[in-house]
Formats: structure tokens, C-alpha cells, sequence
């Protein structure tokens, strides 16, 4: 006879590990089912690592709706969108949500700066890996510099604007038409797969059973008082939100001298390369795919020649691996995180999974447990769909 738990929490990723391990820390009894073979399995293996409060503008945002209509028909573009009428809802919501743009950076930034300050303790504690290696956003044009230079002043973050001068010594690797950068030397990064595991066996220390290889169809199935759905994109399957497959990719190098030291997110392309251990990490795009994982060429030689275009040494460097994954991205860009009946919600942070993985598993344990949040969840109630 197997004691039924507490809680099942559904999703081994990134946000089911830090939610298993809050609440196993808690004392409640915890069982965590994952559908991959692994933990981290789905998107949160593969993402640029980047904990980053400084990149809290939603997705639905002005200039992604602009950059949307002229980008969304062309396969090699930072954003494409693959022609299905299921999309059509979706796409009609991102673009009212659009013009609430500043709320919500201010929703997702109340998340994102607390929950940077978590992982630096997490590092601490457990050796997730995360390092406060600072972060470099790099502009290409004088109009994208001041555009960066506010987005900073309005963050309250700590910040630098560079001149093109300033940005290149910070960051010797860049070879690309530099306009300036804009510094954040308090963010970091993890290397993701391991953030996951090392919090994975974390919460298995403090209690919680870990099942691999189980997929969930239903809810229904399910016995326990609360049951935690952190399946990323796949938590569509499960919850009724309006949720969508936006795949992003990654080509992992060996790491040689003259790589960055830093990460450095290239706005103009949205090529991001993170230095990880052994590797260089180039990231970047957002396809909205559904939960189709096929990988697209012409999507990975973009992420290449962005490479070859912003950093030296790239250019015809052996490939370590090629790689994709479904972020689950709402379409007003905020996670859903909170109750609906016994249920808890805790999915949808698009590009910010990561990030924001260590304080969503705080606020999900509060919930659980019946506390008052310590803080605001409101606009990101799953129930406003």
C-alpha cells in the first residue's frame, strides 16, 4: 500500500522541480510526474540560462506585434508564426493584450527581481550552478541604444549604458556593427539541465518521490488533495488556458578562447550566446509551433548566422548539438499563476521559465498551504481567460 500524497505535482521541468522542492521543504508529502524519460526533458533543458529581471517586457508588446506582421511569414525570422486556424484565437488576444504592455512588465518585474535574489541563495545552498556573471544587452543602432537606456531606467535595476567603445571592451568577443550596450552586472545565469537536476534531488532529499516516464492524460486520474500543473507547454492538455507551443532553439559550441565572457543577448536578432560550462550557447527565435518539436533548419542556420555575424570565431566551428523546445507562452505574455479548485496552476512564462522558477515554486507552495501570497498574483490569476 502506497500512502497517497498530498500533492502530485505534473511537470518535471524547471517550475515542477522548485514547486516539489518548496513544498517537500514545507513538509507536505509530494509526488512529482514527469512524461520524459528525465527531469528537465522538455524546454527547461535547453534554454539560453539567462536569470535576467532586465527582460521583463511581455512577449505581447508593441514592437513584437509590429515586428510580428513583417516577420511572421518568413521561416528564418526572430518571430515566425506557422499558418493554422487554431493559432487565430491566440493571435486575436496578443494583439489586445499588446497595448497593456507596461502593466505587465511591471507584473512580470515584481516577479523577476525577487526571483533573482532566490536563485543567487539556491546557488549558495545547492549549487545550481547559477553565477552573478552579470548580463550585456547589445544594440546595433543608436535608436535600440536609447530604447535599452530606458527600458533601464524604468527597471529600478542597477545599470550601465556603454558606447560602442565601452561595449566592446566589456566584451571583446563582438564583431557586429556595435552601436552601444546596456550593462546589468547583478544578473546571472545557470546551466539550465543542471539547475534542474540539482533542485530535482534537492526535493527528493527533503521528501518528495519522483516518477519518470508517466505521462497524464486527465486530472481525473489523479488522487490528491491538490495537484500542481507545471507541464509547461503541454499543461494545455490538462487546464483549459489558451496556451501555445513557442519553440525556441539552441546550437551548442566548444568553448575556445575568445568566446564571451558574459552573456550577451544581440537585441537587433535576437541572438543571445551564454558562455556555459564547456560549451557556448547561441539561442534565440520564437516559433509558434503548437507542440510540434521537429526542428527547423532554416531557423538553426538564422541562429547561426547570427553568430557568425555578432561574435568572432564562430564561423565554421563544430556543432556540440542542435536542440529545440516549446516554451509555454499565454498570449498576453504573463505566467497563469493560482488556484482553480483544487487545482494550482503554474505554467506559462514563455521565455522567463528559469528565471522565474524559483520564486513561482515559493508562491505555489503559499497557495497550497493556504497562506496569504507574499506577492501579488492577481494579474496572473489563470482564471482572467
Amino acid at each position: 500500500m502506497v500512502a497517497k500524497p498530498d500533492v502530485i505535482v505534473v511537470g518535471g521541468g524547471a517550475i515542477g522541480v522548485c514547486c516539489a522542492y518548496e513544498l517537500a521543504k514545507g513538509g507536505a508529502s509530494i509526488t512529482l510526474l514527469e512524461r520524459g524519460a528525465e527531469l528537465a526533458a522538455g524546454c527547461s533543458a535547453g534554454n539560453a540560462g539567462l536569470v535576467c529581471p532586465s527582460h521583463s517586457i511581455p512577449i505581447s508588446n508593441p514592437a513584437s506585434l509590429r515586428n510580428g506582421v513583417r516577420w511572421m511569414w518568413k521561416r528564418d525570422s526572430p518571430f515566425y508564426l506557422r499558418p493554422r486556424p487554431a493559432v487565430l484565437p491566440w493571435l486575436a488576444r496578443f494583439a489586445r493584450a499588446a497595448a497593456r504592455w507596461e502593466a505587465g512588465s511591471e507584473a512580470i518585474r515584481s516577479l523577476s527581481v525577487p526571483g533573482l535574489e532566490l536563485h543567487a541563495r539556491l546557488g549558495q545552498e545547492l549549487g545550481t550552478s547559477f553565477e552573478r556573471t552579470g548580463t550585456l544587452n547589445v544594440y546595433g543602432t543608436a535608436a535600440g541604444l536609447e530604447g535599452g537606456a530606458r527600458e533601464g531606467e524604468r527597471s529600478g535595476l542597477r545599470f550601465s549604458v556603454l558606447d560602442a567603445d565601452e561595449t566592446r571592451e566589456l566584451e571583446p568577443s563582438l564583431a557586429g556593427p556595435v552601436a552601444g550596450g546596456v550593462h546589468y552586472p547583478d544578473e546571472g545565469r545557470v546551466e539550465p539541465k543542471q539547475f534542474v537536476e540539482t533542485v530535482g534531488r534537492a526535493a527528493v532529499e527533503a521528501g518528495a518521490v519522483i516518477r519518470t516516464g508517466v505521462e497524464v492524460r486527465s486530472l481525473d486520474e489523479l488522487e490528491a488533495d491538490t495537484v500542481v500543473v507545471a507541464a509547461g507547454a503541454w499543461s494545455r492538455t490538462l487546464v483549459d488556458l489558451p496556451l501555445e507551443g513557442g519553440k525556441g532553439y539552441h546550437v551548442d559550441f566548444e568553448s575556445e578562447d575568445g568566446d564571451p565572457r558574459i552573456p550577451a543577448w544581440v537585441q537587433e536578432t535576437w541572438t543571445i550566446a551564454t558562455p556555459l560550462p564547456g560549451r557556448l550557447r547561441l539561442s534565440g527565435t520564437l516559433e509558434l509551433a503548437g507542440l510540434d518539436l521537429s526542428i527547423s533548419q532554416p531557423r538553426v542556420d538564422a541562429i547561426r548566422r547570427g553568430g557568425d555575424r555578432w561574435f568572432h570565431g564562430l564561423a565554421g566551428r563544430p556543432v556540440l548539438e542542435t536542440w529545440a523546445g516549446l516554451r509555454p507562452c499565454l498570449p498576453d505574455g504573463l505566467p497563469a499563476i493560482g488556484r482553480l479548485g483544487r487545482v494550482v496552476v503554474a505554467t506559462g512564462h514563455a521565455m522567463k521559465g528559469v528565471s522565474l522558477a524559483p520564486i513561482t515554486g515559493r508562491l505555489v507552495a503559499q497557495l497550497v498551504a493556504g497562506e496569504q501570497p507574499e506577492l501579488d498574483l492577481s494579474p496572473f490569476d489563470p482564471a482572467r481567460f
